[in-house]
């Protein structure tokens, strides 16, 4: 006889689905008001790019996708903790919690349905976090750059000089190629004390350096001429590429290539900032479930208390924990601690508080035992 599987909702209760119903209904709205209020800012600062010249318009919402994407490791974690909270906080100011106690549901029940919803969106985190975004995030960035290059080549009139902002150098192009990436007829006049410095090309382009983030005008086919005419020391010089640095790669472009990187490639570079870095996309998951199984004590309402009396010291918790996975973070990344301590240190803190919080009430009347025969 065949023996058809079982789906997964046949062995959860009636119980046990309305719990997982609530949780995940919470996590769509908490998540896309969150998402919401995420694409709302970048598109503004992306409009505001635009605007002033710095970034073609028809890469906005492109850009916009990958951040997004980019961005539901993040929201995901707190998404599913304010789901919980919210999900049980109003159960508890309903008396749904107490009734369910009276009929012989325990904590352990309630328990088992958060770890079970906490694991699912654990995993969908841990996906994302490991494969998904850092592809997403490349993507952005080689969008963002080449928009950024686009935009100095557009803003470039062909025939027409312009001048940099200090003054110290003059720029011009005869035309621009079909995809607007190439200049043809380039003419480039430095001003120097002692040795002005002229270059003509045939061609030129802008390009990134991938490790430094450093901004190269790159120049071919063409001669450069330095000194001032009818000086002894005047040479003219033949070259076929020549690069002109014109913008340093600032930090903050190398921690967002760094971040960018595939997980199997940081793992196998191993130096301490990509251990770094694989610990901080994994932490993301442990998070996840440490933070809905936080909610269960927390959203644990007592008597004539709200269904959000617990979101302060949620919040609270929420912030020392991603604060303190951002301390690790720097700490390893700087080798001023061991790889192997620093991917679990902060897990086991908030599994301690976890601990307490779980058995606070055993830990209360043990104390007021201790109080009472001390006094007596």
């Amino acid at each position: 006889m065949l023996i058809v599987p079982r789906p997964l909702t046949a062995w959860l209760t009636t119980l046990d689905r309305y719990l997982l119903k609530e949780c995940v209904i919470n996590l769509v709205a908490v998540t896309g008001v969150l998402w919401l209020i995420y694409v709302s800012t970048r598109f503004a600062r992306y409009l505001a790019d635009a605007a002033v010249g710095n970034m073609p318009a028809d890469v906005i919402f492109s850009l916009l996708g990958l951040s997004s994407l980019g961005a539901l490791s993040i929201l995901l974690p707190i998404g599913a903790f304010l789901a919980v909270m919210l999900s049980l906080g109003r159960m508890s100011s309903d008396n749904e919690l107490t009734v369910m106690a009276a009929c012989g549901i325990s904590r352990l029940r309630i328990m088992r349905n958060v770890m079970l919803f906490a694991g699912t969106v654990a995993v969908i985190v841990a996906v994302l976090a490991l494969f998904v975004v850092p592809g997403a995030l490349s993507d952005r960035y080689q969008l963002q750059e080449k928009a950024k290059i686009s935009a100095n080549t557009t803003g470039l009139i062909a025939g027409s000089f312009k001048e940099s902002e200090e003054g110290d150098w003059t720029f011009y192009s005869q035309g621009l190629s079909a995809n607007k990436q190439f200049m043809e007829n380039v003419f480039i006049e430095i001003q120097r004390d002692d040795k002005p410095l002229i270059f003509r090309s045939e061609t030129g382009h802008f390009e990134i350096d991938q490790q430094s983030g450093d901004k190269f005008l790159v120049l071919e086919d063409g001669y450069r001429y330095e000194g001032k005419a009818g000086d002894q020391d005047f040479t003219i010089a033949e070259f076929g590429t020549h690069s002109l640095l014109i913008e340093k790669g600032q930090q903050g472009e190398v921690r967002e290539r760094h971040k960018a990187l595939p997980t199997a490639e940081l793992l196998e570079r191993g130096e301490p900032r990509d251990i770094a870095e694989v610990q901080w996309r994994t932490a993301a998951a442990l998070m996840t479930l440490l933070l809905c199984l936080l909610a269960v004590p927390l959203a644990n309402a007592g008597p004539r208390q709200g269904r959000y009396a617990g979101f302060v010291p949620a919040v609270l918790v929420y912030i020392i924990y991603s604060n303190l996975l951002a301390v690790n973070r720097a700490w390893v990344a700087k080798a001023e601690m061991p790889a192997w301590l620093g991917g679990i240190w902060v897990h086991l803190l908030m599994l301690v508080v976890l601990l307490l919080l779980l058995n606070r009430q055993p830990l209360k009347r043990y104390l007021n035992r201790r109080k009472a025969s001390v006094e007596s």
